[in-house]
């Protein structure tokens, strides 16, 4: 998307008025790269690029509309002292400038070295071209000052102009040519470009070509090297043969990277009817993928459909046909089908079973939940200017319920390369593990907000932003809708929007997949939490980011103190009825002290020695009993221990270990005893998972090999040298 206020169709308009050269865009995938060159060396004196921010140093996120220009050696440091200039993006930093285009540098400034750069560039071919008037002759002072290029410039080109559907005239005469005024003078308005081969057919198929294919082919225009000239063709000659049908016997073939009808023979475009008739029809047999390729541009085109849902079924069932044989054409599918269903502003629901939309939902929780965290540390922030006590505050504010704490622990486990929920604590303590995790994220995020840094979701997953969008990439397309202003909400996290025919999407930059930031962190909570716990096997400490280890630990040591004050008993007297409670005990005493039992008392408080000696007795026997108990337990117990450590792994496991460990020969060992190491070697990683936390032996198909950081941890858990 070029940004408003660029100008880029200055410059361009003055470069077609002085020098008679227009752009041409190079890259299929880079639709708004231009390159202004000399006809006849092909010399660049000029690239015009769209580009993030971050790609230049200066704001991430932001969309730059830029200018390289060649200029003298010597110019470039003084040059890049000014405001608007840069070191060379994608050009040599040695022979070329980037200007910025938002009107940081004046645009009778860009003109000057526009024309340095173009003499620059020139050589001798080029300078007999213009001398045979391929250069007008236009008074350069025209263009100097900005208000007079504002005035003076032709435009009258529109570069990014939706063209009308007109189909040919009865003649079959082209109507390309109306497009160009008839000054009388003879313009070239091509050059030669090259023509694929033909692989195959029959020759002589011009005698027998159907009068439809015929004003198909007439339709295109073989000298419009227009941006996106190819996909206005393709879809231009896609409607006018959308219901024509043809039976052919097509023995030939045809292999072509993004095909389309003009680089067909007629004997290959008359196959091609054949095999869309076919598959229409239900007979999916073709030896041409490339048939199949230009069946799903259509499609894409909405051509051959009676309404994009008809369209999407119709894709998925070429993807189920032909998706297994080709895997890359499975791969493209997948990403049409999202595109389809933004650009014909069809129900995601579609798309289920597709695409997974786990990532989007999950780092639309966590986002919601960073933003809750802010909201909530403000909160907090107004609480202790108004009281004194700011810990009671702050917790407060912090407060969630149980199901939102296990669902934001899910957000953070799906979009972590860790997998906490795979964890033996977890596993034990989930309700620990999930609240533990929840804290420690909000910490680690308010930590890096508080130094001015992205919170957590934009360090492990780039900024969000408006980045520009290629709608079907890789994928031959024609934009037969151009939205004016159209807006997809795919998820919260995820906005397409389309402005005068210009995609872009609001998204987080690197979404491919699960973070090994995120991961590293989350190993890190389970590390920590096996540790304060007293639980299992200790991880090693891999994590090499003192401060987030002592903003982890102290919220799991907060959260100990919470779990321990929450235990405790509480105990709650009322004063009010203390009196009563005096009265009634006074009362009860009077009742249960008698006369009689106050003359009885010596006798009461009389002790019998032989009693005591028996009772004493009793009580050390009874605890040395006890004590003896409580000895065979333990014993018992111990050897219960001792028998499941020795037996977490089968014999033939342990001796596979023990040969690892000695470098004896594992694959020997196996095959004579009729195992399958694979099998094995995954038994092993899974019990010792639950003792270490981690893949202990890495097998690569061949042959296996320990871990080295945990060896001695192995040693020591299977009782090995000891």
């Amino acid at each position: 998307m070029i940004p408003d206020g660029s100008l880029r169709y200055d410059i361009l308009d003055y470069s077609n008025n002085k020098y008679n050269i227009k752009p041409i865009y190079p890259w299929t995938l880079l639709p708004e790269y231009a390159v202004l060159r000399h006809e006849s060396s092909l010399k660049w004196y000029a690239l015009f690029m769209n580009v993030d921010g971050q790609r230049l140093g200066l704001t991430p996120g932001r969309i730059y509309d830029v200018i390289d220009l060649r200029c003298p050696d010597a110019e470039i440091p003084s040059l890049l002292e000014k405001e608007g200039f840069l070191p060379a993006y994608h050009m040599s930093k040695k022979n070329w400038v980037t200007i910025l285009l938002d009107g940081s540098v004046a645009l009778d400034e860009i003109i000057k070295l526009l024309d340095e750069s173009y003499e620059i560039t020139r050589d001798r071919k080029d300078i007999s071209a213009s001398s045979n008037g391929n250069q007008r002759n236009i008074n350069d002072d025209r263009y100097l000052g900005s208000d007079t290029v504002n005035k003076s410039i032709n435009k009258s080109i529109d570069y990014h102009k939706s063209i009308d559907i007109d189909y040919p005239k009865t003649s079959g005469s082209s109507d390309y040519s109306d497009n160009y005024s008839n000054t009388g003078n003879v313009v070239f308005t091509g050059t030669y470009k090259d023509q694929p081969l033909s692989f195959g057919g029959r020759r002589h198929v011009d005698e027998s070509l159907p009068p439809r294919i015929a004003e198909m082919k007439a339709l295109y225009n073989v000298i419009d090297s227009r941006p996106g000239a190819d996909g206005y063709y393709f879809y231009k000659q896609g409607k006018f043969m959308e219901d024509y049908e043809e039976s052919y016997d097509f023995h030939g073939r045809f292999m072509r990277f993004f095909p389309t009808y003009h680089v067909m023979n007629n004997d290959q475009l008359r196959g091609y009817f054949d095999f869309r008739r076919r598959i229409r029809e239900g007979d999916t047999d073709t030896n041409s993928i490339s048939f199949v390729y230009v069946y799903l541009y259509e499609l894409l085109c909405n051509i051959g459909v009676s309404d994009p849902e008809d369209g999407f079924r119709k894709i998925l069932h070429i993807d189920e046909v032909f998706g297994k044989v080709d895997t890359s054409m499975h791969d493209y599918i997948k990403e049409w089908l999202i595109d389809y269903v933004v650009y014909y502003d069809l129900p995601v629901s579609l798309l289920e079973g597709i695409y997974d939309k786990g990532v989007d939902d999950s780092l639309s929780t966590l986002f919601s939940y960073e933003k809750y965290i802010l909201e909530a540390t403000d909160r907090s922030k107004n609480s202790l200017k108004e009281n004194d006590n700011s810990s009671e505050s702050e917790n407060d504010e912090f407060n969630l319920s149980e199901e939102d704490t296990h669902k934001i622990f899910e957000a953070i486990d799906a979009l972590s390369s860790y997998s906490l929920s795979g964890s033996l604590f977890y596993r034990k303590n989930p309700k620990d593990m999930e609240e533990i995790a929840v804290r420690a994220y909000r910490a680690i995020s308010l930590f890096y907000q508080e130094h001015d840094k992205p919170m957590l979701l934009e360090k492990c997953f780039g900024a969000r932003g408006i980045y520009p969008y290629h709608m079907f990439r890789k994928a031959l397309f024609y934009d037969h809708l151009r939205y004016d202003n159209y807006e997809y909400r795919f998820s919260s996290c995820r906005v397409y929007r389309c402005k005068e025919g210009h995609w872009s999407v609001e998204t987080y930059r690197e979404i491919n997949g699960k973070s090994s930031d995120l991961g590293a962190i989350c190993r890190e909570i389970d590390r920590l939490c096996r540790r304060k716990f007293s639980f299992g096997h200790p991880l090693q400490q891999k994590l090499n980011l003192p401060l987030v280890i002592q903003a982890i630990t102290d919220e799991i040591d907060a959260y100990i103190r919470k779990k321990e004050e929450a235990a405790r008993p509480k105990i709650h007297i009322d004063f009010d009825k203390l009196s009563g409670i005096r009265k009634d005990a006074a009362y009860t005493r009077e009742q249960l002290i008698t006369a009689e039992e106050m003359s009885d008392e010596d006798e009461f408080m009389a002790f019998d020695d032989s009693k005591a000696a028996s009772f004493e007795e009793d009580i050390v026997s009874g605890t040395v009993q006890e004590i003896d108990n409580m000895s065979n337990d333990a014993v018992v117990n111990t050897n219960v221990e001792a028998a499941t450590s020795s037996s977490i792994l089968s014999e033939h496991q342990l001796k596979i270990v023990n040969l690892l460990l000695s470098g004896g020969n594992v694959s020997e060992y196996v095959s004579a005893n009729h195992l399958m190491l694979s099998i094995e070697i995954d038994s092993i990683n899974e019990v010792m998972y639950d003792e270490i936390g981690d893949t202990v032996i890495e097998f690569d198909g061949e042959s296996p090999t320990l871990v080295e950081d945990y060896v001695e941890d192995i040693k020591e858990i299977l009782g090995i040298g000891q």
